[in-house]
C-alpha cells in the first residue's frame, strides 16, 4: 500500500497522560489511542522505541491498530546510539534485531531514526556512523540526526548520507542550525523544544506561528513525486505536539480532523444510564 500523501505531518510520541480529555477522549483506555491517533493523523514518529527495544508481538499491534495508509517512523533505541555509540558487531547487531521487530508493519514503516548524541562528536563517530549504515539491512530507511556541532563543520555530512541513500534530518531546537535544506530520499523534519524552557506541556503556551509558516513552505515545496517530505512535532516546541501537527497540516493544505469531533457524543439528558 502507498504511504500517505506529502507533506506527511504528525507528532513524536503519542502516549502522553496530558493529552487525555485534550486530544482523547476523557474515558477512552490508553490502549486505544493509536487508534484514536490514527482517525486525525495520518503520520507518526514513535518515540518509545528509543528507550526499550519494542517485541514484535507488541508492533504486530501497532500494525493492527493503523490503517492500511499510514507512515510510522522509529526511533533507534539508544543501546544502539548512547550506550554502544555506534560502535562495531554489537550496534549493528542490534540495528538488526530493531529493524526485524518492525516487519509486521510492512509498507507503512516510514523510516527508523538515529538521533545522535549531543556528546557524540564527528571525530569520534563519523567512521562508526558510515560503517553502520553500510552494513545496515538493505531495506531498511534510515534518517540520521546530528547534534554535537563538529558535525556541521564543513559541507561533507550530507554527500557522504546521500551516497549512503540516507537522510538527513532537519531540526528546528535551540542552538541547532537554522535548517536550510533537505538531504536524502526522504525529507525529513523536526520540530522540538526544550524541557527547561517548557516543563509543562498539554496546552499551547508558546505560539511560534512565524517558524510554522516558514515550516510548512519548506514542506511544501519540498513535495514532488519523486520526493517524500515528513515533518514531526513534539510537545515541548509549543506546549502541545497535537495542536502544532494540526496547525502545520492545516497550512499545508491538508487540515486534520478536529479531535473533539470524533469524541463519541454525550448521552441526552435523563439518559445517562442507558
Amino acid at each position: 500500500m502507498p504511504l500517505p500523501p506529502s507533506p506527511m505531518i504528525g507528532t513524536c510520541g503519542f502516549s502522553y497522560p496530558e493529552w487525555r480529555g485534550r486530544f482523547y477522549p476523557p474515558e477512552l483506555a490508553s490502549g486505544d489511542w493509536l487508534g484514536f491517533y490514527a482517525q486525525v493523523f495520518d503520520a507518526l514518529e514513535l518515540d518509545s522505541t528509543f528507550y526499550r527495544p519494542p517485541d514484535r508481538a507488541v508492533v504486530a499491534g501497532w500494525a493492527k491498530a493503523l490503517p492500511e495508509v499510514f507512515a510510522l517512523a522509529a526511533k533507534v533505541p539508544r543501546v544502539v546510539t548512547h550506550e554502544a555509540r555506534l560502535a562495531g558487531d554489537e550496534a549493528a547487531g542490534m540495528l538488526h534485531a530493531f529493524a526485524a521487530s518492525l516487519a509486521p508493519l510492512g509498507d507503512r514503516l516510514l523510516a527508523v531514526l538515529l538521533q545522535l548524541p549531543p556528546s557524540l562528536s564527528a571525530d569520534e563517530g563519523a567512521e562508526r556512523l558510515e560503517r553502520l549504515l553500510a552494513t545496515r539491512p538493505a531495506w531498511l530507511p534510515v534518517v540520521v540526526e546530528v547534534r554535537h556541532p563538529s558535525w556541521w563543520e564543513g559541507d561533507w555530512l550530507a554527500p557522504l548520507l546521500t551516497e549512503l541513500e540516507v537522510s538527513l534530518a532537519m531540526v528546528e531546537y535551540p542552538g541547532a542550525p537554522p535548517p536550510v535544506r533537505w538531504s536524502g530520499p526522504l525529507r525529513y523534519g523536526r520540530l522540538l523544544g526544550d524541557r527547561a524552557e517548557m516543563p509543562e506541556i498539554g496546552t499551547r503556551r508558546r505560539p511560534q506561528a512565524e517558524a510554522l509558516g516558514r515550516w510548512a513552505e519548506l514542506a511544501v515545496r519540498a513535495a514532488d513525486a519523486e520526493r517524500r517530505v515528513a515533518v514531526f512535532t513534539n510537545n515541548r516546541f509549543e506546549g502541545s505536539g497535537f495542536a502544532t501537527a494540526a496547525d502545520l497540516r492545516a497550512r499545508t493544505g491538508r487540515a486534520a480532523p478536529e479531535p473533539h469531533s470524533l469524541w463519541p457524543a454525550p448521552p441526552l439528558p435523563g439518559f445517562e444510564q442507558l
